[in-house]
């Protein structure tokens, strides 16, 4: 099966920059990893020079298509951007087309896809895809924009259930698959670090609106005798209660802001700390989650952002019923007898081999986009066949 889709942050990801890098890119580079490994042609469409930028051999195909920064804006998606996007993918010649992250760009694929005659399918990769937070932070022609694409997708992947239950009443005899994140980690990998190595409680992610950074300042500040370590930057356009937190955040004396870790970085920064804190408003299913799970970093979250309540159902750290709780959870596993602590960390490690693995994840995604090829080549043979009008 030939794959195709579009990020231009993949680039960026790929040479380990500092970068805001959203989580859509992370899923995508293993899911694109993955599929390569299963004997399928994946690629995806990004921004010109991106070649050159990440430099030889890269480990998943990319495409070039135009340069975002030239054109005049607004326009240039017509004479230049739309038109190039559509003759790459054309030379591609996909059989499916994945598109993840709502906005103009969910619009865009579905049109491309449509020209092709190949399926467009969406990749729900937050919650507030699929109910009426889909407004936050897109302007409304990007609204009106990802509303169409929705209703042009041929089927949904999803990250968890309640996005299936949600779309599924939009959208009901749609195909719509649940299907988790995977993360690569190696049969024998590194066991996970004693507690008594283990010194902080690390925070993770791009700092704006959904990641709550008002609510992580709270619970420092109720907690002055437990060290947090903040990792992320500023996100674009970040609104204004987050920078007063993150401006808040620096001056507490128990916290120390880590700025932008690389990926490279990331695996030893969560497995010295104690637990991941998530204080997100929205997610759907957290890659840092996995990552931290995979070394064995429990994963403290709110019960509306516990995915499918695999924290809860499998004992994997705390999923809190509200900001009071998700307080006292930091606390109550910051102070877990070692030896309990421990056995908690194994458990985390040994739920992500058995339960995430990219290739079992790869093989699923396959399950489900078979029949929708099958169902656009029939339609298209039959299309062939028509007697001219």
């Amino acid at each position: 099966m030939r794959i195709l889709s579009i990020d231009f942050y993949i680039p960026y990801l790929l040479k380990d920059e500092n970068y805001p890098i959203g989580g859509w890119a992370i899923e995508l580079t293993t899911w694109l990893r993955a599929l390569d490994n299963a004997g399928h042609e994946a690629a995806v469409l990004t921004w010109k020079g991106a070649l050159t930028h990440v430099g030889s051999n890269p480990p998943i195909t990319l495409i070039e298509t135009y340069d975002p920064k030239r054109g005049v804006r607004i326009a240039r998606w017509f004479y230049s951007f739309i038109p190039k996007l559509l003759a790459a993918a054309r030379a591609y010649r996909p059989d499916i087309i994945i598109q993840g992250a709502r906005g103009l760009g969910t619009a865009v694929m579905a049109f491309i896809a449509d020209q092709l005659g190949v399926p467009f399918v969406y990749r729900v990769v937050s919650d507030a895809d699929v109910d009426e937070r889909y407004k936050i932070g897109l302007r409304q022609y990007e609204q009106l924009s990802y509303s169409w694409a929705r209703h042009r997708a041929a089927g949904f992947l999803c990250q968890n259930q309640y996005q299936r239950d949600q779309l599924a009443a939009l959208f009901p005899g749609k195909p719509i698959h649940v299907l988790h994140n995977p993360i690569a980690i190696s049969e024998n990998a590194t066991a996970p670090l004693p507690r008594a190595e283990r010194r902080y409680v690390a925070w993770l992610g791009v700092f704006r609106y959904p990641k709550n950074l008002p609510l992580l300042f709270r619970i420092a500040q109720e907690l002055p005798d437990v060290e947090f370590r903040v990792a992320g930057m500023l996100a674009e356009a970040a609104d204004q209660p987050t920078i007063d937190a993150v401006n808040g955040l620096s001056r507490l004396q128990n916290v120390k802001m880590v700025g932008y870790v690389r990926r490279v970085d990331i695996q030893s920064f969560l497995s010295e700390a104690t637990m991941l804190l998530c204080t997100s408003r929205y997610e759907g299913f957290s890659n840092a989650f996995l990552e931290a799970l995979a070394v064995g970093t429990p994963v403290v979250t709110s019960r509306p952002v516990d995915p499918d309540l695999i924290v809860l159902r499998h004992a994997l750290g705390a999923s809190a019923a509200d900001e009071l709780a998700l307080c006292r959870s930091v606390r109550a596993i910051w102070d877990t007898d070692a030896n309990d602590y421990n056995a908690l960390a194994q458990r985390c490690q040994t739920y992500v081999k058995a339960n995430h693995s990219p290739t079992v994840k790869a093989s699923e995604l396959i399950v489900a986009l078979t029949p929708l090829v099958a169902k656009s080549n029939a339609a298209r043979l039959r299309d062939h066949d028509l007697p001219p009008a």
